[in-house]
């Protein structure tokens, strides 16, 4: 029984592997390289070094990594596997700035000097060159597509990014925030959105856990004395000595927060709350 379960695991994960090598096409012109091994958790601290702990926490699962040479020209395609979509887009979020040149590659990517980035379905993918010239860049853009189209996926953003209401939103500002979410050290793991609002500049932070349980502990914190774990939907506003005025909400496993409105725009704070939270 033991053989057979160690078999069967060995068989997924060789699976999982080749269903990433095969995400890498032919690219006209150019000769593949696999030179390199498939990281995982346990050696990816080995390529990247220090920036592996952010893959990590983010549940990264492997990296699969090519080379295409076309003479002096070296592209190199690197990808990322996570658990699922948002884990990829918060990686992804974390390196982008809305002030790049974005592209129609995946659910989205950017193309700046020398680098190619987009991410789709559960893949991060990274495409870079040292040469700079125009014909290169072409060739990763060409290369990005051919890899998105190997991917499935819904081509949409995160389920979990469609939580925040539209109006007023910032485009491209959404992030994945890791740790000591508004300096609180027991607030970990938020995506961020940024918006502007009649004049009004704010953010709203959501946590999402399968586990009410840990949502419930940071609320409790953040909330003392009058935390009301019995309440299906708590919702508190409170001073904050690192933030200021705090509106926040919580419901089973998902707890949102809203910096930036003062007292007498509660109502607006409490109008995205219940956006983000339905009917309730």
């Amino acid at each position: 029984m033991k053989r057979t379960l160690f078999i069967s695991v060995l068989l997924i994960v060789s699976f999982q592997t080749i269903q990433g090598q095969g995400l890498f096409p032919e690219l006209r012109g150019y000769k593949i390289s696999d030179d390199y091994p498939v990281y995982t958790p346990d050696d990816l601290w080995n390529y990247i070094n220090g920036a592996a702990d952010a893959y990590l926490q983010l549940g990264f699962i492997d990296l699969n990594i090519r080379e295409y040479v076309k003479g002096k020209n070296i592209i190199k395609a690197e990808i990322y596997r996570f658990g699922d979509d948002a884990r990829a887009f918060g990686m992804y979020s974390m390196e982008r700035s809305p002030r790049y040149k974005f592209i129609n590659t995946g659910v989205q990517g950017y193309n700046e000097e020398g680098v190619v980035h987009f991410y789709k379905d559960c893949f991060y993918v990274k495409i870079m060159s040292h040469s700079l010239s125009a014909k290169v860049n072409s060739s990763m853009l060409d290369l990005a597509t051919l890899i998105s189209s190997r991917m499935g996926g819904s081509g949409e953003f995160p389920a979990l990014l469609r939580l925040f209401p539209s109006e007023g939103l910032l485009e491209n500002q959404e992030t994945y925030l890791l740790e000591s979410v508004l300096g609180h050290e027991f607030l970990r793991g938020a995506f961020r959105a940024s918006y502007e609002v009649e004049g009004d500049r704010f953010d709203i932070y959501l946590f999402s856990r399968e586990d009410p349980a840990e949502v419930a502990a940071m609320a409790a914190s953040l909330a003392g004395d009058a935390w009301a774990a019995d309440d299906e939907v708590f919702r508190y506003a409170f001073k904050d000595g690192f933030n200021g005025l705090l509106y926040m909400a919580r419901q089973g496993g998902k707890l949102i927060l809203i910096s930036g409105l003062p007292l007498e725009r509660s109502s607006l704070a409490e109008r995205y709350i219940t956006l983000m939270l339905g009917s309730h």
